[in-house]
């Protein structure tokens, strides 16, 4: 079979093919440490002039000199010079210009065939037989080398599956009616298909070659897919528990700037998780049909004809197939192809401009292992981690980076790091990743009263850095100095970004020029600080531990950031001096790790907060409920 045989060859030592020969041990689902690659493309569109055509507006040059076989022989000729090998290839459909009515596609469509055959196995040993060719609009369905729609032959020791939508199930031209009942059709042999392989609990990348898009397009004012809706349906219900990967043709795309110029033209990407503007009966230009994707969506890559406006790019998709992972790129004939266009509209690792910094693109395949990954932040003030099935994303943030990293139990997975992604194969045991980041630069190293061995030195870079904070001077912190409601109030109005407020005298002892004026009025407003009485705000007293407590509780609740604590602090012996105005917020602030005991099980409410304290509890809350 075509992908066994490659399977074979690739996956299996030679002692356990000989092992298979005589029958001394079953067929296994075998995983490669290298990956199986398979190249994918679509609309050659070979425009030769054959006799028999009597078609003047065909080109009589040969097909192998034709401008569009130069194109794609461009192209491959790009694929080769990075080192890439693929397995095997795939086509999308229309591998002729002519069109169906033109009486002899059939012979036409298979010259195509033919020389993209001819054309990947002479530029990168590709066997003809680990082809599939599904039919376009401009292709015979009988034409020789097209595959039959539905689920293509497989073997159990197969790397991916292959499922083809031809043109003829699928029309492009959906105008008339009529079309419903054969699109209709093709939707119940997906549901059954694909449930079956649902039934299975089939793991596999299933790669589905359809020529028509599913997307809307204003090209044809939407016409083209009319009933997109009923395959997308089956599709993206079935994805819920297979992996899918949907890739069209037709250089449906970005043939109106106005309408999907922001798509990048030839190049289109949407991955899984986020939205598409399915074509539905009924869509047009004013509306939109979002669906969110549970599959991949991508086109082929148009290797000799695009219309596009927007970017006429021709290229090539590359999929690199690992046993819990699929990396997906394109080239052109330049090489790799990394423009921000590739990403598509609604990617979220597209940049504003320039290159594709991560590409290529890493799809984790869904249920590949029982086993569950889970991450340990060690250090969460200094990055993130976050766990997507058996990828780890690392991100470091600004002036921090990634120290260390380490699976436990040692040896339970595999572990192949690709920039900031982490991915995980082989396991063998639920396991716990874990990571650690440090400082590439000290924010409060020019402070002579900062000890960075101690406890509040996370805290005081923190506050520094973020801008919450200032030293009483340019070389002194005072981390143990007392924090005055001013001071407070002022780092909260600072966390706000310090918003416009019409400054009023409020309280007798703040003047109107005093350096905390605009944040004690802002304070009062939003309900975070009152005055002490008397028409005073007492803005030089130092804040005690539960008043702090307090002020950060109202204004988490002005930020709306309040989580469903138990509002106890009871388990600490000094709980009884709790202010009754303060308990709630305390217990707030305790079950929320933002405060903790002092020592001997002791919370001291009523003690004053350093300014190693605030720097450290702001540092929690933030990193807790801001992400700052």
């Amino acid at each position: 079979m075509m992908r066994g045989e490659i399977n074979m060859k690739r996956f299996f030592a030679t002692i356990l093919i000989l092992a298979l020969l005589v029958g001394l041990v079953p067929c296994l689902t075998v995983f490669a440490s290298e990956p199986i690659v398979i190249l994918f493309g679509s609309d050659y569109q070979n425009n030769c002039y054959q006799p028999s055509y009597n078609r003047n507006y065909y080109d009589n040059t040969p097909i192998a000199e034709q401008p569009r076989t130069l194109e794609l022989q461009a192209i491959l000729d790009s694929v080769a010079e990075s080192g890439v090998r693929p397995d095997a290839a795939m086509f999308a459909g229309d591998y002729t210009d002519h069109f169906q009515s033109d009486g002899d596609e059939a012979h036409c469509a298979g010259d195509g065939i033919r020389q993209i055959k001819s054309m990947l196995e002479t530029t990168l040993g590709i066997d003809p037989n680990q082809t599939v060719f599904a039919q376009g609009n401009h292709d015979f369905e009988l034409a020789e080398g097209i595959a039959t729609s539905g689920l293509q032959p497989y073997d159990e020791d197969d790397a991916y599956l292959v499922y083809v939508i031809n043109e003829a199930s699928f029309p492009y031209d959906q105008a008339n009616s009529s079309f419903r009942t054969i699109v209709a059709g093709t939707a119940q042999r997906l549901q059954e298909d694909l449930g079956d392989l649902v039934q299975a609990e089939e793991a596999r990348p299933i790669m589905l070659l359809c020529h028509v898009p599913l997307h809307y397009s204003s090209r044809y004012k939407g016409k083209d897919n009319t009933y997109a809706n009923l395959i997308f349906d089956e599709i993206n219900e079935a994805a819920e528990e297979l992996n899918i990967f949907f890739f069209y043709g037709h250089n449906h795309s970005g043939a109106s700037a106005d309408y999907e110029g922001s798509w990048g033209g030839a190049v289109n990407y949407v991955g899984r998780g986020y939205d598409l503007d399915v074509n539905c009966e009924g869509h047009g230009d004013a509306g939109t049909n979002m669906k969110k994707l549970n599959f991949t969506y991508l086109n082929a890559g148009y290797v000799g004809y695009s219309t596009s406006g927007t970017n006429d790019t021709k290229t090539v998709s590359v999929l690199s197939i690992y046993d819990n992972r699929v990396k997906i790129a394109r080239y052109d004939k330049n090489g790799e192809y990394t423009a921000r266009e590739s990403l598509g509209m609604t990617n979220p690792f597209k940049p504003a401009e320039g290159e594709v910094s991560n590409y290529p693109i890493t799809v984790v395949l869904q249920n590949t292992t029982p086993y569950t990954l889970i991450a340990e932040n060690r250090t969460p003030h200094y990055g993130s981690v976050a766990i997507d099935g058996v990828r780890a994303t690392v991100r470091a943030y600004e002036n921090y980076e990634l120290d260390s990293w380490h699976i436990s139990p040692e040896g339970a997975a595999t572990v192949t790091q690709e920039g900031e992604f982490f991915y995980f194969s082989d396991l063998t045991s639920d396991c716990t990743f874990t990571v650690t980041f440090k400082e590439t630069s000290c924010a409060s190293e020019h402070f002579e009263d900062v000890e960075q061995t101690l406890w509040y030195h996370d805290g005081i870079d923190y506050a520094v850095r973020n801008g919450l904070f200032a030293g009483v001077s340019e070389h002194r912190f005072q981390p143990d100095g007392r924090m005055t409601r001013a001071m407070l109030v002022t780092v909260l109005y600072r966390l706000s970004n310090s918003p416009t407020i019409l400054v009023s005298q409020i309280y007798d002892d703040v003047p109107l020029e005093a350096w905390y004026a605009t944040a004690v009025t802002w304070a009062k407003f939003t309900g975070i600080a009152d005055g002490v009485g008397d028409g005073r705000f007492a803005p030089d007293v130092p804040v005690t531990r539960e008043q702090a407590a307090t002020m950060l509780y109202r204004y988490a609740k002005y930020c709306e950031d309040l989580v469903d604590y138990d509002p106890s602090a009871d388990g600490f012996d000094d709980s009884q001096q709790i202010s009754r105005f303060a308990y709630e917020a305390m217990g707030w602030a305790v079950a929320s790790e933002l405060i903790g005991g002092v020592g001997n099980n002791r919370l001291d409410p009523q003690g004053t907060a350093t300014r190693a304290q605030l720097a450290t509890i702001l540092m929690r809350y933030c990193i807790a409920f801001r992400a700052k």
